[in-house]
């Protein structure tokens, strides 16, 4: 019977592993794509960590502890903006600012250090002009 046990707990400890190498492995390959920065998302009442990255058109946001490959969120560029900074708390020699952000009539809260909000600024504002159809 002891055997049974044994043999559960180290399946059981095998599929934690893999599951933690997965997590580790997605996060540095979305960590490492260039236009990517460490952020903090406020949703549903909390913060959550994540990764956010440039595209043309988008900022995706990707949950830290996650399996999905796809964003968790998508923000279109043209509709995202920022309203001002807040709150400046220093974590070792990094600064981590809040930005308030306006996203399709609702209120969208990032955190991130102020280099990288900065780059945000500066992706968005360097969008092309919209185009009228």
């Amino acid at each position: 019977m002891w055997k049974i046990a044994l043999t559960a707990v180290v399946v059981i400890c095998a599929l934690f592993l893999i599951v933690l190498a997965m997590i580790m492995w997605r996060l540095r390959a979305i960590g490492s794509r260039v236009g990517s920065f460490q952020c903090a998302l406020f949703d549903g009442g909390r913060w959550r960590a994540g990764v956010a990255t440039y595209s043309q058109h988008h900022l995706n946001w990707h949950r830290a502890v996650s399996l999905a490959v796809a964003p968790t969120r998508r923000f279109d560029r043209r509709e995202l903006y920022i309203i001002g900074r807040e709150g400046s708390h220093g974590v070792g020699s990094n600064e981590i600012v809040e930005a308030q952000c306006r996203y399709n009539g609702s209120q969208v809260r990032i955190a991130a250090d102020d280099s990288a909000l900065d780059g945000l600024v500066s992706w968005l504002e360097a969008s092309p002009p919209q185009t009228l159809r």
